[in-house]
């Protein structure tokens, strides 16, 4: 027998996209029918015909079922997926279908991807210079400092807009002193 191994999920999938294209029900197939506990069965053969010029004319698809049919069928990993031949009664079905045909607008297509691709560059651009502009002519506000006291020829500075530090200061000038004494020279600060 002739037969090839397929994942199930991967046989599912096919056949699901299988019945999107052909537009097939799972409740009532015309193409592909679900046979429990056994696989699908393929219950027509689809065949296409040339469409007609005019844009309002029907177009007619014959569907006819073969006299064999071919049958898929899922097994566990260690059977293999035989593709089995049923019998059955020749039966021929005609569908009507409307095709239309309408000229495309690849003018427009194009237009719109020549916009999206502008706008989209400009929109990076944008984020690119925005930051740098900011940051190159936007000035930081100057803070403006209250000597609270000079301690052993520091100054003890705090922002106008800071709270009282008046009950910390005796606490600012021993720590002040104390640095001094182990800081000299160079590393003395001139203010705090």
């Amino acid at each position: 027998e002739q037969g090839f191994e397929v994942d199930e999920s991967s046989l599912t999938q096919a056949v699901s996209t299988l019945r999107k294209m052909l537009k097939d029900s799972t409740k009532s197939p015309e193409f592909v029918k679900t046979v429990p506990k056994r696989g699908y069965q393929f219950i027509a053969s689809v065949e296409r015909s040339a469409p007609l010029s005019s844009s309002e004319q029907p177009v007619m698809a014959e569907v006819v079922e073969n006299e064999m049919e071919p049958t898929l069928a899922f097994t566990t990993t260690a059977e293999e997926v035989v593709t089995e031949m049923t019998e059955s009664e020749p039966v021929a079905k005609t569908q009507e279908a409307k095709a239309e045909v309408e000229p495309k607008a690849t003018t427009n297509v194009a237009a719109n991807k020549n916009s999206n691709k502008w706008t989209s560059f400009s929109a990076l651009l944008i984020a690119i210079i925005m930051p740098i502009l900011v940051i190159t002519f936007t000035n930081p506000a100057e803070s403006e400092f209250l000597t609270l006291a000079e301690v052993d020829g520091v100054k003890v500075q705090t922002p106008i807009n800071h709270p009282d530090l008046s009950s910390w200061l005796p606490a600012i000038e021993k720590c002040v002193v104390h640095y001094n004494n182990n800081h000299t020279g160079m590393l003395k600060p001139t203010e705090v």
